[in-house]
């Protein structure tokens, strides 16, 4: 796909679209979230809003589940008997039930599993790695906009960029 550098620095591609079409892989897909939200009813009765800030707080603020992911997850867990629920005005708290437990059980080996994802995926490391990511993409960024480049200069980001997709890759 080829993109015009204009003198007014506007694009005439898709390159304000991120991921080029690509869709970044979820933290967590709905199979997993219910575990993971299953196990923090079971540590405690919650709220919705509060399993959302939770999820939200457990990885490092990189993933929060929206309303449309939680609340229909709940009724479903509501639906298999694994949670009940307990009216608070307008709100409902969400209480682990004993066919719940039983199934958290049954599934501890998931749960782990589970929870270890969400650690790698929000450690130390990976933070740094996304926010060496960002740094990389601000500066190819400022460097075709700050000024116009040559076809040489283009070729030449190009060839750093997709050496080092390939490294990565290769890891």
């Amino acid at each position: 796909m080829k993109l015009s550098n204009d003198p007014e620095g506007k694009c005439s591609g898709p390159c304000h679209r991120s991921g080029q079409g690509r869709r970044r892989s979820r933290m967590l897909d709905p199979g997993m979230l219910r575990y993971i939200v299953l196990q923090h009813i079971a540590q405690h009765p919650r709220h919705g809003y509060e399993l959302i800030k939770l999820l939200e707080q457990q990885s490092g603020g990189i993933y929060s589940p929206s309303p449309g992911m939680i609340y229909p997850m709940l009724a479903m867990l509501e639906d298999l008997g694994h949670v009940s629920v307990i009216l608070e005005g307008n709100k409902k708290l969400y209480v682990i039930t004993e066919q719940g437990q039983a199934f958290l059980e049954q599934n501890r080996a998931m749960v782990v599993a589970i929870e270890e994802r969400i650690a790698t995926r929000c450690s130390e490391d990976a933070q740094q790695i996304r926010e060496h990511l960002h740094l990389l993409r601000d500066a190819v960024i400022q460097r075709i906009q700050a000024s116009p480049l040559v076809p040489e200069q283009f070729q030449r980001i190009k060839k750093i960029l997709e050496e080092a997709l390939t490294e990565i890759q290769t890891l």
